[in-house]
Formats: structure tokens, C-alpha cells, sequence
């Protein structure tokens, strides 16, 4: 198995990672074919992991028409090198997927878990620009006691000033949701803070963490250190 199938593999594991530990949440089988709520009301609040292998055409029909029968409109995500068997969808959004080594490193920031979702979310909003509401409905305190993801803050004199997430896989970690406040940006804080993911993951026993960026946030994962190895595909 290549690395690139091992990391397209993974993205079905850190959906399933969300659980059910809030209202909305969800994973479900529909054809053969992971189905997952987020429990948002988002583009990518519901998706369809047609992955790591070529999906049958059929069952991505199928789990569609599953959720449009529960009024839901959901995003299919597949490897680019598959998107020729779907071409009755229109493509979303192309997410590179780059992969890093994990490694133990110094620090630049106190980095640890946060006291409370809240104390996470005070970041993960404002980093983002979310509407009002979601970052609450994407991080719960149940959330932050699962043992297979991981919250961090980083903290600056005092001030929680960015934040991070690692959801575990075969040996592998997926590393979202860093987010730095937005007063405190472009002053090396984010790269400071997936420097730490990579020590966290290693801490965990993963060899290596990845990611999903964008077209444009690419070439500043590459600057430090993250390859591409493959590109996954939101469908509607």
C-alpha cells in the first residue's frame, strides 16, 4: 500500500472520529459507503467518503439518494485519479493531501490541551470567521475526552492565542483546525503550532501526520515540510 493510499484510507477514520457525541452527528453505511453527519449546516456538513479505492458509480448513487431522502444534500469525496466514474457530479473544491514526518521538536509556545471546549472554541471561531453557533456545534466538551483526538491551545503571556486538532489513524495523524487569532496572524504562530502537532503525534506513536489544505494554502505547507502525495475531490 503506497502512501498515498494509506492517507486516502485514513480520511474515513477521521470522519468516523466526530462520533455521535453531539446532536446531528452520525456515521452510517449506505452501499457500501461511509456516510457522515458532522452536524452542521454546512456544504460539508454531510459527505460521502467514496474512498481510497474507485467507487462503484451505483453506490455513490445510492448513498446520495439516501441522503436526499432525509433532506440532505451531501458532499462525495473521492481521489482526483477517480473522478472520471462520477462525471455526473460537479466537483466542490480540490483538497491536497500532504504528508509530514512526526517528530519530537522545542516548543516555540506553552501548547497543551485546553481547560475547557470553550477555551478551544474562544480560538477556533474568530480564526475561522465561523457564522455564530458553529464552532460550538464542532467542538463539545464530550469532545475534547475522546482518546483517539486530540484539542490543543497554544498560549502566549497568558492568552490562548491559537489552536489545533489531531485525529489518530494507523499511525498516522490528522492534523485540522489550526487556527491562530486573528490580531495574532502572520507572526509565525501557525507554523509554530503544527511544528507542535508534529511533536504531539509523535508523543502519540504516529510516524508521520497529514493534512487536507487548498490550491492556496499548499505551497506554505510545502515551505515547511509537508509533501503531496495525492489530491482528494469534493463532489455535489
Amino acid at each position: 500500500m503506497t502512501l498515498a493510499d494509506r492517507v486516502a484510507a485514513a480520511y474515513a477514520a477521521r470522519l468516523r472520529s466526530y462520533g455521535a457525541r453531539a446532536p446531528g452527528r452520525f456515521a452510517v453505511e449506505v452501499a457500501g459507503l461511509l456516510v457522515v453527519s458532522l452536524g452542521v449546516d454546512e456544504p460539508w456538513g454531510l459527505q460521502i467518503a467514496a474512498l481510497p479505492d474507485e467507487p462503484d458509480p451505483m453506490a455513490v448513487d445510492a448513498a446520495i439518494a439516501w441522503c436526499r431522502e432525509r433532506g440532505r444534500q451531501p458532499q462525495v469525496v473521492v481521489r482526483e485519479q477517480h473522478r472520471a466514474g462520477l462525471s455526473g457530479l460537479r466537483q466542490v473544491e480540490a483538497l491536497p493531501a500532504l504528508v509530514a514526518s512526526a517528530e519530537v521538536g522545542d516548543d516555540a509556545f506553552e501548547v497543551g490541551p485546553p481547560r475547557d471546549a470553550a477555551e478551544f472554541r474562544a480560538v477556533y471561531g474568530p480564526a475561522f470567521g465561523m457564522r455564530p453557533g458553529l464552532a460550538e456545534a464542532l467542538v463539545v466538551d464530550a469532545d475534547l475526552t475522546t482518546p483517539d483526538v486530540a484539542h490543543l491551545v497554544a498560549r502566549q503571556d497568558g492568552v490562548t492565542v491559537a489552536c489545533a486538532q489531531l485525529r489518530d489513524g494507523e499511525g498516522m495523524s490528522y492534523v485540522s483546525g489550526v487556527g491562530v487569532l486573528p490580531d495574532r496572524q502572520r507572526q509565525g504562530i501557525g507554523s509554530s503550532m503544527l511544528a507542535a502537532c508534529r511533536s504531539e503525534a509523535a508523543r502519540r506513536g504516529c510516524a508521520s501526520v497529514w493534512l487536507n489544505a487548498s490550491a492556496r494554502s499548499q505551497p506554505f505547507y510545502e515551505s515547511i515540510g509537508f509533501d503531496l502525495v495525492d489530491t482528494h475531490l469534493a463532489l455535489a
